[in-house]
């Protein structure tokens, strides 16, 4: 015989059990040499497969030692268990212990990829062995599809292309019928003419004619170790090219047999890579199942982390007064230039170059105006009968303060579908479904309740010589117009003057008048209301009270005479229609200011910090209207917080849980590599590694959805992904890759758990 491989003294093995301890093995002293295939018989339950799995390093032992090639084991620790399962032990089993879904040449690659075979060198090692045990032509066949006496043959060529001294077998005909079994065990006698061949059986009688040496186990103790067959032929050969007369090495050429392959340096990542590769397109379905799961966790956690930055801003738990600016809009910005000056076309095409810039309106005063254009929607008529005066009259109910003036410095010829851009008076631009309402007038009202005293309106007849492209209820008003309904904010105050007061040397009444433009007057005609109509007529005095550089009133004023018309304007009583030249003489149109809309409130410190840069002070008409708190808002907003940060607790509990039991799935996976020799430090990489790109693919899913969901117009979603910048992506990824990491971790406690076991 060859030399001793294993040496066994006085090992004793027990198992213990809440109310019961089980002694499988009692002082077992046995030795193993080079060249013996020994049969180990015993009942049910006698220790045979302790003892087995003690020898192939799968189980420890509570008492005496194992010697392999004359070295003690008592002081190895796992990862010396794992290098000996790599280097010194093949193992062939009952159940055949193959990957189903990897292929049949792959499960052997498996084996030798442990080692750290190169791929190459791993693949022409595996077709030589396929080769061998008579399994050619069916290297891409998954193993599931192999007949049980093929997949113990595929079984016996991944333990024999390791090429170790030591092979061990568990029941392996176990399953098999009587003549594919006998075929298994003279294979198994054929390698053991340069090897140890250990095999555990219940049938000996189908091994005797092949066995060198029968132990028989009892009650956990040799009862039976004898030599058989000493000096005789044996029978069920294998051919010429037999692994026990050829083996090969790492360059594929042939050496010979018994050579074992120590110190081989592994590639870690590259391996792992390889393993998690083949478990994603093996299992296209599993795979997807998991993307699945992962891509629901990502949209939720999406969902949830885009809430809490919406809610980061305490914007949303302030009241909003509308003294300043009378347009709540939260992408509103106001706009001056640092040094006061008016700001130029050379100023507005800088600021529409702002990244994050939507449009930019000269006439920020007018932003503030509400316009009322739908009769039943925006404004109603109220009629009632004046009995004295035997007329009926007819007031307006104003409905809706949500439609506000924008100029036609906010669109361009490419956002209209027919016609024109507004260029004078009281030319529109709107949108209708076609080109009908083209050269149309259409009524309108107008009312600017932080400007013009409580209560007053002006109405004009709107043409329409415009079509916008796309639907919206916003209509575009020319910069003259827009300028007129507020020029008297920067401007100074009109008055018309009359009942003079001769003991205080000045008159009695005063109102301050809006003026704006009647295209019938010349001159210093002007119109008043039927209202101050009475008490004025003829000529009367004019008085213009200018504004100086810090906006507060020149105490000189300027005086003419101006002749009041006949007939009364249908506007509010604080209105005086005034000619095109009167209007031009006492106002000069000059921006101080500008109204920029922005893509989103989430960009709005991004886009002051821009415009400061580049020398313009900006404020957000949200953020200088909201000074107060509201005590509900604020208990809303931490109750939505509360929510958030509880859903994603609670998204890392229910992954933890279910993704954990979906990766149980592949627990059989990972005792097969572990059998064949894979340290438990790789199985955890290449659980990282596939449920990583399994997070990244569901990930990259989400995004994409959640852009589709941007562009299909969503609103949540649309206004939620503005505050997805650089760190919202971030915070989205590393959360759901950390929650795929802890959940692996838990998965690999559980994982090295059942293995030791």
């Amino acid at each position: 015989m060859g030399k001793v491989r294993i040496r066994l003294e006085g090992i004793s093995k027990s198992y213990y059990a809440k109310t019961a301890v089980t002694q499988a093995l009692r002082k077992i002293n046995l030795t193993f040499q080079m060249g013996e295939f020994v049969a180990i018989t015993g009942e049910s339950g006698s220790g045979k497969s302790t003892l087995l799995n003690i020898i192939g390093g799968m189980d420890t032992f509570d008492e005496g030692e194992m010697y392999v090639d004359d070295q003690p084991t008592f002081q190895y620790d796992d990862k010396d268990w794992e290098e000996y399962r790599r280097y010194k032990i093949g193992y062939v089993f009952q159940d055949y212990s193959l990957i189903g879904h990897y292929s049949v040449l792959d499960n052997i690659k498996s084996g030798l990829l442990v080692m750290g075979e190169n791929e190459e060198n791993a693949e022409r090692i595996s077709a030589h062995y396929l080769k061998l045990v008579g399994l050619e032509g069916y290297e891409l066949h998954k193993a599931t599809e192999l007949s049980s006496g093929q997949k113990q043959r595929l079984s016996i060529a991944r333990a024999l292309a390791k090429n170790t001294g030591i092979i061990v077998a568990d029941e392996p005909t176990g399953n098999l019928d009587s003549e594919t079994g006998e075929q298994i065990i003279a294979l198994l006698k054929e390698l053991s003419k340069e090897r140890l061949v250990i095999m555990v059986t219940h049938n000996y009688e189908q091994a005797a004619a092949y066995v060198t040496r029968k132990i028989r186990i009892h009650d956990g103790e040799v009862v039976v170790d004898v030599p058989v067959n000493e000096g005789e032929e044996t029978q069920g050969k294998l051919a010429e090219d037999s692994p026990a007369h050829k083996s090969i090495t790492p360059d594929g050429a042939i050496e010979a047999a018994g050579a074992e392959t120590t110190g081989r340096s592994l590639k870690p990542l590259k391996t792992a890579w390889f393993f998690a590769k083949k478990n994603a397109f093996t299992q296209l379905g599993r795979a997807s199942l998991f993307i699945i799961f992962l891509t629901i966790i990502a949209v939720a956690s999406f969902l949830l982390l885009g809430e809490l930055f919406l809610y980061e801003d305490d914007i949303v738990t302030k009241l909003y007064s509308n003294k300043a600016f009378y347009q709540e809009c939260d992408t509103r910005l106001v706009v001056k230039k640092a040094d006061g000056t008016s700001l130029t076309e050379e100023d507005y095409e800088k600021l529409r170059d702002v990244s994050n810039v939507l449009v930019v309106d000269s006439c920020d005063y007018a932003n503030d105006i509400n316009y009322y254009i739908e009769e039943d929607v925006d404004f109603e008529y109220l009629y009632s009968f004046n009995w004295h005066d035997r007329e009926e009259k007819k007031t307006i109910k104003f409905l809706s303060d949500t439609k506000f003036m924008r100029s036609a410095d906010c669109i361009t010829e490419e956002d209209l579908a027919y016609g024109r851009l507004p260029e004078a008076g009281n030319e529109v631009v709107l949108y209708a479904e076609d080109d009908s309402l083209l050269g149309r007038t259409r009524q309108c009202y107008f009312k600017a309740n932080n400007i013009w005293d409580d209560g007053e309106y002006y109405d004009a007849d709107l043409k329409i010589v415009g079509i916008l492209k796309e639907e919206t209820e916003q209509i575009y008003f020319t910069t003259e117009f827009c300028e007129m309904l507020s020029m008297h904010i920067d401007s100074g105050v009109y008055r018309i003057c009359y009942d003079y007061n001769y003991e205080k040397m000045d008159y009695n009444q005063m109102p301050e008048l809006v003026p704006v433009i009647a295209d019938d007057l010349t001159g210093n005609q002007v119109r008043v209301s039927s209202s101050i109509e009475s008490a004025v007529s003829g000529e009367v005095l004019f008085r213009f009270q200018g504004y100086d550089e810090n906006g507060e009133l020149i105490e000189e004023y300027i005086e003419e005479t101006v002749e009041v018309q006949k007939n009364t304007t249908s506007h509010s009583k604080d209105f005086l229609e005034v000619s095109r030249e009167f209007y031009e003489k006492y106002y000069s149109a000059g921006h101080e200011q500008a109204s920029v809309y922005i893509t989103s409130y989430a960009k709005t410190d991004e886009v002051m910090g821009a415009l400061k840069r580049m020398g313009y002070d900006a404020l957000s008409t949200i953020r200088v209207s909201s000074a107060d708190y509201d005590e509900k808002l604020v208990y809303d907003r931490l109750k939505v917080m509360a929510i958030c940060f509880g859903g994603l607790l609670a998204l890392i509990m229910a992954e933890v849980l279910i993704l954990r039991s979906l990766m149980k799935i592949r627990m059989k996976d990972y005792f097969v590599l572990k059998f064949i020799g894979m340290e438990m430090k790789m199985i955890r990489k290449i659980s990282y590694l596939e449920i990583g790109v399994y997070c990244l693919v569901a990930l990259i899913l989400t995004i994409a959805l959640m852009w589709g969901l941007r562009l299909a117009g969503i609103p949540i979603i649309a206004e939620m992904m503005w505050y997805y910048e650089a760190r919202g992506y971030l915070i989205f990824v590393v959360y759901n890759l950390s929650l795929s990491a802890v959940t692996v971790a838990a998965f690999n406690r559980l994982l090295k758990g059942r293995l030791n076991a």
